[in-house]
């Protein structure tokens, strides 16, 4: 069975490499600050923030014209906010080891998924730092934490979700392969097959003679392949093949297309403890939850809220930005119920 889902209400991804930085700081936190880019119900969020999230958003819709970028930062910067500052009132803002701990289990998830890559490498080639992303794990803890306080959840039903779906909460059997592709009855498919019957390396073959964009990373697989991804009949080859052993040619993606596949590295299931997992599974009934009628009036609590802030920019131009995020909230019907103390 799948495992309960939902939709994030504030835009924030968990891996939060897509996710904008957010930085916010109070106007007695440094006097020397640089320029201000509005003050938000008093909490100062600079120039250079601003602009930082503007340049990282690539919000796009059906056809690739990008949306309004402004509208959309706005909007992420205020639901962070109103966030963090209710997360606060009620006590539940994550500690400090709160979010390393989820980030712990980000980077164990990514180091399983992606064998000999490095996450610290993988963060910069996304344009990220590990400071950022616990950032945007802060705010989604703090937006869980919120809501569950918000809706009573009770923990026996996390620990009970846990259980039904724990295989979800992880990564299941995979393997890395590493591939030599060439189309049927050309000269490059006779070279390929002879090399190999020949003795010669695997690797070496997969790094000379696949089709150029293969040849940079000698056919491997970046990400390892989730056996129930694949078709039954490669399935039970890969099963039968042992570690650093190869097999093929095979039908592979395309008429005449062919394949040997050698099986780099098999990879056991992983699960995450239920300690590591709650948060994930805390999201998920929460994001589940937010999407029934009978919590309406509690997502709406926080979307008023969020309507109600004081903004304040240096730009005044900025006003009319945040009138269209608000009136398009209201057209939609979004935060009409009053709103609680």
């Amino acid at each position: 069975a799948a495992p309960p889902s939902g939709e994030n209400t504030h835009g924030v991804t968990l891996v939060g490499y897509t996710t904008p930085r957010h930085i916010v700081q109070t106007p007695e936190a440094d006097t020397t600050a640089p320029r201000t880019f509005a003050k938000i119900d008093g909490v100062v969020v600079t120039q250079e923030e601003y602009l930082h999230q503007l340049e990282r958003q690539t919000v796009t819709i059906p056809g690739g014209q990008p949306t309004n970028a402004e509208r959309v930062v706005l909007d992420q910067i205020i639901s962070n906010i109103v966030i963090l500052r209710e997360a606060t009132k009620m006590g539940v803002l994550p500690s400090g080891e709160d979010v390393d701990r989820m980030f712990g289990v980000q980077e164990k998830l990514f180091t399983a998924n992606f064998p000999g890559q490095s996450y610290d490498v993988s963060m910069r080639e996304q344009g990220t730092t590990p400071e950022e992303i616990k950032r945007d794990l802060r705010i989604q803890l703090a937006e869980t934490a919120l809501y569950s306080k918000l809706m009573k959840l009770d923990e026996s039903e996390v620990r009970t979700t846990y259980e039904k779906y724990q295989s979800a909460f992880g990564l299941p059997v995979r393997v890395q392969l590493r591939l030599i592709v060439a189309r049927e009855k050309t000269p490059e498919f006779a070279m390929i097959k002879a090399a190999l019957a020949g003795g010669r390396r695997f690797d070496d073959v997969a790094r000379e003679m696949n089709p150029p964009t293969m040849r940079g990373t000698g056919g491997l697989l970046p990400q390892a392949t989730t056996l129930d991804t694949v078709a039954p009949t490669l399935q039970s080859k890969i099963m039968k093949t042992a570690e650093g052993k190869f097999f093929g040619a095979v039908d592979f993606q395309q008429k005449g297309l062919k394949a040997w596949v050698k099986i780099e590295k098999k990879l056991p299931a992983y699960r995450i403890a239920f300690a590591d997992a709650a948060p994930l599974v805390r999201r998920q009934l929460v994001q589940l939850k937010l999407q029934d009628s009978k919590y309406q009036s509690v997502k709406n609590d926080i979307l008023q809220k969020k309507m109600q802030v004081s903004f304040e920019p240096e730009d005044k131009s900025y006003k009319t930005v945040w009138a269209a995020v608000k009136d398009a909230a209201a057209s939609a019907g979004l935060g009409s119920a009053t709103p609680g103390p």
